[in-house]
């Protein structure tokens, strides 16, 4: 059953449109009005900014959806500030009822979301929520806005056939915000394993040459367990300012117990942002 939405867009002229017949992409920002919300706004609109996207700001309200007008009035409210200092920017709020893993896969495809933008906080529910979505969700900390330029990606490489997903947000960011990729493969003792990742890596190789996005390829020394924690060491020392991982598709109860790696990825990246892609559902494209 669909929840009802409350969605709202703010036109040149400051006035609110109903968004009921518009299909415009959106980069949509989850606004949970916790102390770093301004600051994890600040991605959406440079992302937005560059992707040449609407900014859509979301927020859920509980099933009986009793502060749904509220919400929707603050929403509309930081909509019109944005868009006074933005005029470029086209901005529109959401308002949708119940709990993220429920509405993940609506904000695609009757919202026409690109990505999602949310904070580091309740990552268990958020991670869940993930798993049944087809866009990618960019964790951020909205507390220190200094690293937003997106200009360094930091690409892992491992043997999971899923890995070629991960180039097109890549090449996102090369195309459209001139970043530079730096690709780090694993490196594997399994014959096969190895050539697992030797595949990925000239499929993204090929990828990245042909969308004429500048990026360097190095190997790791880690294997395909541990390479995206490699890579985001790497970044923390190095000036990349954005880390592109996937997540799990088979979660057993040891990574239940132990906590997923994305989730430990995410949390020990402090203030480095992580775009974590869904292996297990085909990923929405961008219309240039």
């Amino acid at each position: 059953m669909h929840h009802s939405a409350n969605c709202k867009k703010i036109d040149s002229f400051g006035r609110i449109q109903d968004m009921k017949n518009l299909s415009e992409q959106k980069v949509t920002v989850f606004c949970d009005f916790s102390p770093g919300m301004n600051g994890i706004i600040l991605h959406g609109i440079f992302i937005a900014g560059f992707l040449r996207k609407e900014l859509c700001l979301f927020s859920l309200t509980g099933k009986k959806g009793s502060n749904k007008a509220e919400l929707s009035d603050r929403l509309s409210e930081i909509a019109r500030t944005i868009k006074s200092k933005a005029n470029h920017l086209v901005v529109s709020s959401l308002v949708l009822k119940g709990i993220l893993e429920e509405q993940a896969e609506r904000l695609a495809y009757k919202y026409d979301s690109v990505i999602l933008i949310l904070n580091k906080e309740q990552l268990s529910e958020k991670l869940k929520a993930l798993r049944e979505s087809t866009i990618p969700f960019l964790f951020v900390d909205g507390k220190t806005t200094d690293l937003i330029s997106y200009k360094h990606v930091a690409l892992p490489v491992d043997y999971r056939k899923e890995m070629k997903e991960t180039s097109l947000w890549a090449s996102y960011l090369g195309r459209f915000n001139s970043a530079e990729v730096l690709v780090t493969s694993a490196r594997e003792q399994n014959a096969e394993n190895e050539n697992k990742v030797k595949k990925n890596l000239l499929f993204i190789r090929k990828f990245l040459k042909k969308m004429q996005v500048q990026h360097v390829l190095q190997e790791g020394r880690s294997n395909s367990w541990k390479i995206q924690f490699e890579a985001m060491k790497n970044a923390q020392a190095g000036n990349d300012d954005v880390l592109i991982i996937l997540g799990s598709k088979h979660i057993t109860l040891i990574d239940l117990l132990i906590g997923l790696p994305e989730k430990k990825i995410i949390r020990k990246a402090g203030r480095l942002p992580v775009l974590c892609i869904n292996p297990s559902k085909d990923m929405n494209i961008l219309c240039d």
